[in-house]
């Protein structure tokens, strides 16, 4: 939680009617802070008498109110000096900070002690409960919370949200809908938040994501980004989540391109603090809002009021209901929500049936706009939420060319040597995360095949995910741990799809593949499944090959048949890197962004002086090659085939 969310969650519960406890007795108030009485007896006017337990320093008594302390454990326990005051008359107890603040030894002792009922808050109201009931329950919720971070724990969530889904799906049950009423009159009085800008001159861009790891829609997040920034815009990019760890994967990129980046809620600006409790949003307003996305909605909203933005774009589907709640709640114009794949029906792990309605209801303000990256996406989503196929603009992904470059021959010999490989071996190359959807064990399938056809093979498998015990289970037991390597997640991706002689990809669904764009522009033929917008982002026959999602069969005589056709695999190459450079560049990504802006804000949106040299660069030759540098030799060693010293003249010729 944010400090946006937090501070108008504790408004709100203090804004709260009194919890339905007895009036003729005492109140505990149990809170892990430094409570004044003053600020006590303002959330809790009626009961006679109310005592203070915290961890904190005690203050002296003061209007009624009385303090104890919480003595420190392992396991925490109520002062002894304090039990024959509890006797005398104190009935109900408060957790002021939930259930989690305290521990179940001193719910007990308080239990025994004559306090026969116990608070605690939610969204918009409060809980109450018996208080022997919720002390038996905290060993189970402590066991609960272990295994819920346990490995079987995290595999047991993703079967059971599976089986919720499939539920969901089959059966049309959406979560009940509540707080529409509210939301509607919060829609009615909401001053629109607008910056005011000078005509023509630069936007300010917010792009908003939930991380920024190694996924392909973070890829493209990055790229705009970078494009939007090198033509003369100003951008920022805030996240959902920390960026610790794999969740920053991209964080370098963008600290290297000048885009600042941060998460929302991280700090807060006293002002725009002020601006949010003003609003004065209704506690059934936000305990409607989806557990997991209410507390992202606030803290997004305060950086939404924090410095309005002249566009907000949101990327996937979390950060796209998020964006567009926080929008209407703050009454900014636009909301711009990028769609990246098929509708999340298509990922039973992922969708939840509350998704239905809240894009249904957020779709329906004027302000918000799709964006999909394929005509295949955009037509799957506008069917899913029932809308016309025209809400929805296609800008096909773009690869940083400039930015990326082509694969160096030292890179090149040097994934090869890590790979150990010799003269003359095969390379294939796997880029996806290991999830169902991306089918792994298809992929394992088709290599084991193409494995009796070409026995000097090699595969590379580049990805994290939740398969991966299951994938190395498969590659024990067919004893292909030798054949196949898991590299775990890459950052020289680039460098891997240079070094290899074809890269295959087994999807199920997808939007499009950022990792086939980037394999055509180092010159690896792709091998992929038709599915989602994969056709848009290849030329069956010319630059790679396209088969049904389940066509072990063809995906593996394609496969075979790059691998042993030295001649076929050059051309492919050469045919990919230009059908790449002319399709696929981030500069016509950039523009067709800036399109889709103009057309939001409806007044024109141009690049300024660094857009124009940004775009230039790009779809010029990088580091002074031309089309054909990346493609590979008859060896499979990439783009330094005819630039090593030890090239064969077979090499050579093959490459020039």
């Amino acid at each position: 939680m944010g400090v946006y969310a937090e501070t108008v969650r504790a408004h709100m519960a203090g804004s709260m009617p009194e919890p339905a406890l007895p009036r003729d007795t005492g109140w505990i108030v149990i809170t892990t802070g430094d409570l004044p009485a003053r600020d006590v007896r303002e959330l809790f006017p009626s009961p006679p008498r109310l005592l203070v337990l915290t961890t904190a320093a005690p203050r002296p008594p003061s209007r009624g109110v009385t303090y104890g302390r919480i003595l420190p454990g392992p396991p925490p326990t109520v002062d002894p000096s304090l039990h024959d005051a509890l006797r005398s008359g104190y009935g109900a107890a408060i957790l002021l900070d939930g259930v989690s603040s305290t521990s179940g030894r001193v719910l007990w002792q308080l239990s025994s002690l004559g306090v026969r009922h116990v608070a605690t808050r939610g969204p918009g109201t409060w809980g109450v409960t018996r208080t022997r009931s919720l002390a038996l329950r905290k060993p189970l919720s402590r066991f609960e919370e272990r295994f819920d971070r346990s490995r079987v724990g995290r595999w047991y969530h993703r079967r059971l949200d599976r089986a919720r889904a499939h539920l969901a799906l089959r059966s049309r049950n959406r979560q009940a809908f509540h707080g529409e009423h509210q939301w509607e009159a919060h829609l009615a009085r909401v001053e629109p938040l607008v910056r005011p800008r000078a005509h023509g001159a630069p936007l300010d861009v917010l792009l908003y994501i939930g991380q920024l790891n190694s996924g392909g829609a973070e890829r493209q997040l990055c790229n705009v980004a970078k494009g939007l920034r090198a033509a003369g815009h100003d951008v920022r990019v805030l996240t959902t989540y920390p960026l610790a760890d794999e969740n920053g994967h991209y964080c370098d990129d963008l600290l290297r391109a000048g885009v600042r980046f941060g998460v929302a809620g991280a700090s807060a600006d006293p002002a725009a603090l002020q601006r949010l409790l003003d609003l004065d949003i209704h506690p059934e307003l936000v305990g409607s809002l989806p557990d997991v996305i209410r507390n992202p909605v606030l803290d997004l909203a305060g950086e939404l009021l924090r410095r309005p933005p002249d566009v907000l774009h949101c990327w996937l589907d979390y950060p796209n209901v998020i964006g567009a709640a926080s929008a209407a709640l703050v009454g900014l114009p636009h909301a711009i929500l990028s769609t990246r794949n098929l509708n999340p029906r298509y990922f039973p792990s992922f969708y939840q049936a509350w998704m239905d309605d809240w894009y249904r209801l957020l779709a329906r303000r004027p302000g918000v706009h799709f964006v999909a990256n394929s005509i295949q996406g955009a037509r799957d989503y506008a069917g899913w939420l029932e809308l016309p196929e025209e809400r929805f603009d296609v800008v096909r992904n773009g690869v940083d060319l400039h930015g990326m470059g082509l694969p160096k021959p030292a890179e090149v010999d040097a994934v090869r040597a890590e790979l150990g490989l010799a003269e003359g071996d095969r390379l294939v190359a796997g880029v996806f995360r290991l999830a169902s959807e991306k089918q792994p064990m298809l992929f394992l399938d088709v290599v084991e095949r193409a494995l009796v056809k070409v026995p000097r093979l090699t595969v590379a498998l580049a990805g994290v995910g939740e398969l991966r015990p299951q994938v190395e289970t498969h590659l024990r037991r067919r004893g292909l741990h030798e054949k196949v390597r898991l590299l775990g997640q890459r950052k020289d991706v680039i460098a891997l799809l240079g070094a290899a002689d074809a890269m295959l990809l087994t999807s199920s669904v997808e939007g499009t593949p950022n990792v086939v764009l980037e394999a055509q522009w180092a010159g690896c033929p792709p091998v992929a499944t038709a599915a989602g917008g994969t056709p848009d982002a290849l030329l069956h026959g010319e630059t790679g090959f396209l088969h049904e999602i389940d066509d072990v069969e063809g995906l593996t005589r394609s496969l075979v048949r790059v691998l042993l056709d030295d001649s076929l695999r050059l051309e492919m190459g050469r045919a990919g890197h230009a059908f790449v450079q002319e399709r696929f560049g981030l500069g016509r990504m950039i523009d067709e962004t800036l399109a889709h802006y103009a057309c939001v804000l409806r007044e024109p949106v141009g690049r300024g002086t660094s857009g124009t040299a940004a775009s230039g660069a790009e779809h010029g030759t990088a580091a002074g090659r031309g089309p054909g540098a990346a493609t590979h030799g008859p060896a499979g060693h990439g783009a330094g085939a005819a630039t090593r010293p030890d090239a064969t003249p077979r090499e050579a010729s093959a490459a020039s």
